[in-house]
């Protein structure tokens, strides 16, 4: 798979790293993967400096996230911070993600992963809502 995921549950922290071309059913995959983990709630960092191209532009990476806001929003569940990291190349579409998707939770781009993963420790840990028995 072209985005590859760790997840660390002790820490509630996610790690993706994107390497070649990255398609839409990719992406897709990948945050189904996410949602399925339950891991929405979070600290995350995606990694695309690897990536060579993508399929997915400004309306698509709009698109996925407003479901996964809106569904997020229907679940009740809070959604971590999110730090990216980029190169000079796709630095535009990651900051005008952070423009758009910033209203319900932290979201920052860097150009190092050293940066992000110390501002992503900083950020609070969220916590999934209570399960009612």
């Amino acid at each position: 798979m072209p985005i590859h995921l760790e997840v660390f549950h002790p820490d509630r922290i996610a790690v993706a790293v994107a390497r070649g071309d990255i398609s839409l059913e990719d992406y897709r995959k990948f945050l189904m993967e996410i949602v399925a983990a339950g891991i929405l709630h979070y600290r995350k960092m995606i990694d695309v400096t690897s990536a060579t191209s993508s399929a997915v532009g400004r309306d698509e990476l709009l698109a996925f996230e407003a479901q996964l806001s809106a569904g997020s929003q229907a679940q009740n569940r809070p959604r971590g911070p999110l730090a990216i990291v980029t190169d000079r190349k796709r630095g535009e579409l990651a900051a005008t993600f952070k423009e758009m998707s910033s209203k319900d939770r932290p979201v920052e781009v860097f150009r190092t992963i050293r940066e992000a993963r110390q501002w992503l420790l900083a950020q609070p840990v969220r916590q999934p809502p209570a399960k009612v028995s």
